[in-house]
């Protein structure tokens, strides 16, 4: 093309300095149309050397959107610069992921695309993009959103259970051999930097990662430190004398999701970008409690209107709503200050459970120097998990009637 159509190109294409197109490959027979993109700041400033300066890397080829009736490829020659992390932090549209296929503008078409409800047929056909790289965008983005929700679930980097792990602090088993290798090695790796903090929070990382990476291979070391990477089940048939449970708009159950304080773990693709959205209003500081309200009917709304394709969002909430009313049924925790913390802290008193956070608090609370606080601590973490130590929180009962 001539110097002046590829300067229209680019303008049609959105593509801006320092990015601009140094060669068009135009198929009209596969109606194909390829653009190769150039890097103008990394061009050699030594005058008679018009020459990039380059990366080493391959050429990346990203499917785009579809420019008249050709498919269109973007193509570069990567430099240092492309995938560097100032600029991936705001990328430009018209480029990809390094290991992608395909560009962030048609990502971000087919994501809106399946949240108005589209199959990957409608969008491919809508965008006049392949089936196949509609469906891997969906599928992709779907395994992202799991990630981070598996992610949140994890305990962080700095809790103690991934410390207590690798230095064998704990009884932790696994039949995984890349788990066992990987702790092998963490443990010699701190044992040999074992003043230094930042060999150990190195460590505790690589290991959270670790689980992140292999989550379908290590359900039952999930489980031994009180985590389920397994996403919430459809609902069940439930029994014909359990009461229907009934949401008004001022529940405290929107107040848990809307601050992001509960995660359905939904798979549903529109319903996570809706109530991202909803969260972000939600949480707003300039937010008003007339605001929040209408932030809630809102996706009382949606969940109404979609009842049919929310059917385990709905069951998980209803669970969960359950859950806190049977909580709010049940006599509030003794303060502090009753002799029951004190007992449990002592070891007077055995709480059984298969929780490992609760273990590891237990055992760091009676280690403290601080007993008011450390009995604060314990309570706190009980009202705080409340739905998920049923059985603990049982016990506890017996043993505060038995203190009356």
């Amino acid at each position: 093309m001539e110097r002046l159509n590829l300067r229209e190109l680019e303008r049609l294409l959105g593509i801006y300095a320092p990015f601009r197109i140094k060669d068009v490959d135009m198929d009209n027979e596969n109606e194909i149309l390829t653009v190769r993109l150039e890097d103008e700041t990394q061009r050699s400033k030594i005058p008679f050397r018009n020459v990039a300066v380059r990366s080493g890397g391959n050429l990346v080829q990203w499917h785009h959107v579809r420019t008249g009736r050709f498919q269109t490829l973007i193509e570069i020659e990567p430099s240092a610069r492309t995938f560097s992390k100032g600029l991936m932090l705001n990328p430009p549209a018209f480029i990809g992921e390094k290991d992608g296929n395909y560009t962030h503008q048609l990502k971000q078409m087919v994501l809106m695309a399946g949240n108005k409800k589209l199959d990957s047929e409608a969008i491919a056909t809508l965008l006049g993009v392949e089936r196949k790289i509609v469906a891997q965008i969906l599928a992709e983005y779907e395994a992202e959103q799991q990630e981070k929700q598996l992610s949140a679930l994890l305990p962080p980097e700095s809790d103690p259970v991934w410390r207590a792990i690798i230095k064998h602090e704990i009884s932790f088993k696994t039949s995984l051999a890349q788990l066992k290798f990987l702790i092998s090695r963490l443990e010699i790796m701190c044992a040999k930097a074992i003043d230094d903090p930042g060999v150990m929070h190195e460590a505790t990382s690589t290991l959270r990662q670790f689980f992140i990476k292999h989550k379908n291979q290590l359900k039952s070391e999930y489980a031994q430190i009180g985590v389920s990477p397994v996403a919430a089940a459809p609902e069940q048939a439930a029994p014909a004398e359990k009461k229907r449970v009934t949401l008004s708009f001022d529940h405290p159950v929107w107040e848990d999701i809307l601050a992001g304080k509960i995660d359905l773990l939904s798979k549903n693709m529109g319903f996570n970008l809706y109530i991202t959205q909803l969260k972000t209003l939600y949480r707003k500081e300039a937010a008003s409690p007339a605001d929040k309200v209408q932030v809630v009917r809102e996706l009382l709304y949606y969940l109404k209107k979609n009842m049919a394709k929310l059917k385990p969002e709905l069951a998980a909430i209803s669970r969960i709503a359950s859950q806190m009313n049977e909580r709010d049924s049940v006599q509030a925790l003794p303060e502090p200050a009753h002799p029951v913390w004190k007992q449990i802290l002592d070891g007077n008193i055995a709480i059984s459970t298969q929780q490992m956070a609760l273990k590891l608090l237990l055992v760091k609370a009676r280690a403290s120097e601080d007993a008011e606080q450390a009995r604060a601590q314990l309570r706190e973490y009980f009202n705080r998990n409340a739905r998920t130590l049923v059985a603990e929180l049982k016990q506890l009962e017996q043993f505060f009637a038995v203190a009356s």
